[in-house]
């Protein structure tokens, strides 16, 4: 009986932290409508090179990523594959607080 509760219980914990991870997940940078209806930036979003405050650039497209890895409250993006079958591309690191989650089916 022991050993069928700590299997279950190792269980749901090895679930609970797979499910923690962001790895593979898609996402959109947040935006909101402008003058015009054409979408704008809630605020500047910064792309560094390292998973750190470092040299940094501004994201420019509204487009989905795919996030290849995760450190200290950044993600790596990356692009998403599309009908070109052109190679996924790295594009740096950014904070995940400015990306919304999108569901895996509206990644393209």
């Amino acid at each position: 009986m022991r050993s069928i509760v700590l299997s279950i219980a190792l269980l749901a914990a090895c679930s609970q932290v797979f499910a923690a991870s962001n790895v593979g997940q898609c996402v959109y940078p947040k935006s909101k409508p402008g003058k015009g209806g054409r979408l704008e930036f809630i605020k500047p979003i910064y792309i560094s090179p390292t998973p750190a405050p470092s040299e940094k650039q501004v994201l420019t497209t509204f487009d989905a990523f795919t996030i290849k890895a995760e450190a200290n409250g950044f993600v790596q993006l990356a692009t998403v594959p599309g009908v070109e079958d052109a190679p996924i591309k790295t594009i740096g690191w950014v904070k995940l607080s400015d990306f919304k989650i999108l569901d895996l089916r509206n990644c393209n």
